[in-house]
């Protein structure tokens, strides 16, 4: 009798769709807490519940503007905080998601930093100054911060990084822990960043991408943190072909479903498993579009890979006055999925100009389930276009490369009764 109650309870607890008030029915009896600190109960709610669980989004804004009439660049503030529309559920406060706390035991302030990933309730920020000097080893100063609790850790160069030949880094990336955490896949105590950098390699001084990866975790009672896993030559095996891709330079496509995607040379697609920290290699068709014989980094701003409102990549092209979406197949292929004529669909907007189009709108922005567009001109006209219905829209402001979201810390923390 008692089991059928729990399954009862468990399958009735798990209809609360918001994480405030499962904390709250925790609190209700020993029994429901019983229940709800569950391991298996915590992993379900995560995956049926998972966009209750979404904060906001964090961007950077423009790190800098082009300069107007021969004067000099401004900064613009940075980074920014938007509470998710569904957060008022939450009791979300803006102001419990600032980044404040950074300018401690550090110098400067939150404007310093700059979010470059994020995964789960945690963000990955670097800046290449420290104290008011430049990273004199090339190595930024990077933190990791969960902005609810505004804990955070500084993560340490790698102690082989001087030793490296003419070592250049190239971005660090949050990556799930390797700890057992019921309900939870990261945490201030459970997570890994992986560095990638570029070195040459002796005796022939080829260059070649190299990574490492820094792991923290749960060391009994303390927690532990390290550099391990240095892998001086990244290679990537292709399915079906007996060969590797050896990654010479990869450039950043952007992120989608927690996984992050890059082009290298030759037309090769791979892609970073945020989950495990794994490179894979995927499909990309030599037939997308017509390049004029100039390789994918040449135009990085009219291609990216962004989320659609299903969570799942899509492929964007910008070119002429066309912008093209395509979807991922099951085999790994990218099958064209929509397109709009760019210069017809926004000519109905305030500020419309036909000159606009004299070259290919360039994509600024990659958010979930949009992007944000903007003519090569000295006139600000910025155009928000919706993966899902292509509708178009003006938007506001320049919200950075990407849009990072950021969820509340999960599992919570309940002690059993």
């Amino acid at each position: 009798m008692d089991d059928l109650i729990y399954d009862i309870l468990f399958l009735i607890l798990q209809l609360i769709d918001s994480p405030v008030f499962v904390v709250r029915a925790a609190c209700t009896c020993k029994r429901w807490r019983r229940v709800i600190v569950d391991a298996a109960f915590l992993r379900r709610f995560r995956s049926v519940h998972a966009s209750s669980l979404v904060a906001g989004d964090y961007f950077n804004g423009s790190k800098l503007l082009p300069s107007l009439m021969g004067l000099g660049p401004r900064l613009m503030d940075r980074p920014s905080f938007v509470p998710a529309a569904a957060a008022a559920s939450l009791s979300i406060d803006a102001r419990h998601f600032s980044l404040d706390f950074l300018s401690t035991g550090g110098g400067g302030g939150a404007a310093d930093w700059i979010v470059f990933d994020s995964r789960g309730s945690l963000l990955l920020l670097y800046r290449m100054e420290h104290d008011g000097k430049n990273s004199s080893d090339g190595f930024p100063d990077i933190v990791v911060c969960e902005p609810s609790t505004r804990r955070h850790r500084r993560i340490p160069p790698p102690p082989y990084w001087k030793k490296l030949i003419s070592c250049q880094y190239r971005g660090c990336y949050l990556v799930d822990g390797e700890a057992h955490m019921a309900g939870g896949r990261i945490g201030m105590s459970n997570f890994r960043v992986l560095c990638v950098f570029q070195q040459y390699i002796m005796p022939q001084l080829d260059l070649c991408t190299g990574t490492a990866m820094f792991t923290v975790c749960n060391a009994g009672a303390a927690v532990s943190s390290s550099w391990r896993n240095e892998i001086p030559r990244l290679t990537v095996p292709i399915e079906g072909i007996d060969q590797n891709v050896y990654l010479e330079e990869m450039h950043d496509l952007g992120r989608s479903g927690g996984s992050w995607y890059f082009y290298a040379q030759g037309r090769n697609l791979i892609v970073l498993d945020g989950g495990t920290g794994e490179f894979s290699h995927s499909v990309l068709l030599p037939t997308l579009e017509n390049w004029d014989g100039a390789d994918l980094h040449v135009r990085s701003n009219k291609f990216c890979i962004a989320d659609g409102h299903d969570g799942e990549p899509r492929f964007l092209s910008a070119f002429d006055e066309t912008m093209k979406v395509y979807a991922r197949l099951d085999s790994g292929e990218w099958m064209l999925e929509k397109s709009i004529l760019l210069s017809e669909a926004t000519r109905s907007l305030p500020g419309y100009k036909d000159e606009f189009f004299s070259q290919p709108l360039s994509i600024l922005t990659r958010g979930l389930g949009y992007v944000i567009l903007s003519p090569k001109t000295l006139d600000k006209w910025l155009v928000s276009v919706d993966l899902e219905t292509m509708q178009v829209a003006l938007a506001e402001e320049d919200m950075g490369t990407m849009v990072y979201r950021c969820e509340v810390p999960w599992p919570p923390v309940l002690n059993r009764m």
